[in-house]
């Protein structure tokens, strides 16, 4: 019983960390940065945070699916339950999304915007610009949604938790 509640508190604290990376910085730190400072500063500050933000929802990614290692090892008895598995592969697809968010569009965008800051300060071509805006724009917007679909699934993982630990 013992261990089942550390397994448990376990995978409450990587939701947890999961979850305030999300909310903390995409619902509460870009909005109000881009509404406070400039466009350029509010850019370079957000990259900056948004890499800690990435590193702060991985590590409750990783907690959280070792707590569902650690429960298919010393909690279930033979194959996963169906509950098991309802709160185990959202966890596994929003880990990925999340990383793939992390180290492959983040890096991206952040070489196109420091690329368009040096475009913008040379005077270059305003069609490489605008090119570069609208790319900019789109690499964001699928950046946001991978965010949106990392935190739906995170939210049915832990209504699978709830109703795994409730049904005991």
């Amino acid at each position: 019983m013992l261990l089942s509640l550390s397994i448990l508190f376990l995978s409450i604290i990587g939701s947890g960390l999961w979850l305030s990376a999300i909310i903390g910085f995409g619902l509460l730190t870009a909005p109000l940065l881009h509404r406070e400072l400039s466009s350029e500063d509010a850019g370079r500050l957000v990259g900056r945070i948004l890499e800690r933000a990435h590193l702060l929802g991985w590590y409750g990614g990783i907690i959280l699916l070792l707590s569902i290692i650690l429960h298919s090892l010393y909690i279930s008895e033979g194959p996963a339950a169906p509950p098991f598995l309802l709160w185990s592969i959202p966890v596994i697809l929003a880990t990925s999304i999340w990383w793939v968010s992390w180290k492959k569009i983040l890096p991206q965008t952040e070489a196109l915007r420091i690329a368009m800051i040096a475009a913008k300060s040379s005077e270059s071509d305003e069609e490489a610009l605008e090119e570069g805006q609208v790319l900019f724009a789109k690499m964001h917007s699928m950046s946001v949604g991978m965010w949106k679909v990392c935190i739906l699934l995170l939210l049915i993982s832990l209504f699978g938790l709830a109703w795994t630990y409730t049904s005991i």
